[in-house]
């Protein structure tokens, strides 16, 4: 037993060093990353030019339709996978429908403005933080526990790094299908540790424990199925798949708050404080329940911008610092 948890915990952390490397080759390549300034919904509608940008120069408009870029159609898939992703400086054509006619512009890609290096930079960090407490939780405790809240950590932290960019289109579509694979297991894996932490939940005994990877392996095979056949996007797919995502991060999210707010009602005074459950509590309320309200309303409807909408994802980082406080309470306790 303990030989097999020491063999996991040496995949851990020879998986945890992979994404480190792969945040840093990210960190490196950011300064190749491009601006134009603009965002669409899911029927390729312009639903924001920001001031300033590229695409406001470039006369692009509120309610502009996107035909093509670069002469290839946004519903093009393949073409649009196999391009190049663009440089600094460069130009592209982009064409639009406005109010039925087509319309088009020159749009000249920028460097990102100092706000969006700012949100890599805190997302990259971010990234590390819940790695590096992952990994010395689970040195440090070598429970269980600690190696599902590792697992959980390391993942998720992984979310939030960029890694470096590959021109080859195999590579890239590889690359692509095991992020998705790794953030999709990241909240399956923050559930089970929810589930886990004391007192465990009654679901882990019994066979509909094995229910909660299933979402998470439709979806991936969802996935798969659209980057093998290159299937061209449509409005319905984008907004299926935005749907399908949502509902996934909202159930998985709202599952691991409600589990967690559960045990702490149902635990005395002493058992919060032995346990570490008000950590974990605190953890839980600053880290997932701001996300889950920005997600949701944004989920909802899209395009809507709440105060601070940029950066409320670094309420995350209460996860793993109070997380690892709780972890280290409970095991204090037991020994």
């Amino acid at each position: 037993m303990k030989d097999q948890q020491s063999k996991n915990s040496t995949i851990l952390l020879l998986a945890g060093i992979v994404f480190i490397i792969w945040s840093i080759l990210g960190m490196m390549d950011a300064k190749n990353y491009t601006y134009d300034g603009y965002s669409t919904d899911d029927n390729f509608t312009v639903i924001k030019v920001e001031e300033g940008s590229p695409a406001e120069q470039a006369g692009i408009q509120l309610g502009d339709v996107l035909i093509s870029t670069g002469g290839i159609a946004v519903t093009d898939r393949k073409a649009l996978n196999e391009r190049q992703r663009a440089t600094i400086g460069e130009s592209r054509e982009i064409v639009v429908d406005r109010n039925g006619e087509e319309t088009t512009t020159q749009l000249t890609y920028a460097e990102l403005t100092d706000h969006d290096k700012n949100l890599n930079r805190f997302g990259n960090i971010l990234g590390l933080l819940f790695i590096i407490i992952g990994l010395y939780s689970n040195y440090k405790f070598k429970s269980e526990l600690s190696f599902a809240f590792a697992v959980f950590a390391i993942c998720f932290g992984f979310i939030f790094t960029g890694g470096p960019y590959f021109s080859s289109v195999i590579l890239g579509s590889i690359i692509g299908i095991l992020r998705t694979a790794v953030f999709l297991f990241s909240f399956t894996a923050l559930a089970i540790f929810m589930l886990k932490y004391p007192p465990e939940s009654a679901i882990l005994s019994s066979k509909n424990y094995r229910m909660l990877f299933v979402p998470m392996l439709l979806i991936l095979v969802i996935i798969i199925i659209i980057e093998v056949t290159q299937m061209d996007s449509s409005g319905t797919l984008n907004l299926a798949m935005r749907l399908l995502f949502g509902a996934f991060i909202i159930f998985y999210f709202g599952m691991s708050l409600i589990t967690l707010i559960r045990k702490y009602m149902r635990s005395s005074l002493d058992e919060r404080n032995t346990k570490g459950l008000t950590a974990m509590l605190i953890g839980t309320i600053l880290g997932l329940l701001p996300i889950l309200v920005y997600f949701t309303v944004g989920l909802i409807s899209q395009g809507t911008e709440l105060p601070g909408n940029d950066y409320v994802f670094i309420s995350f980082a209460a996860i793993p610092i109070f997380f690892y406080l709780a972890l280290h309470k409970l095991h204090s306790s037991i020994e």
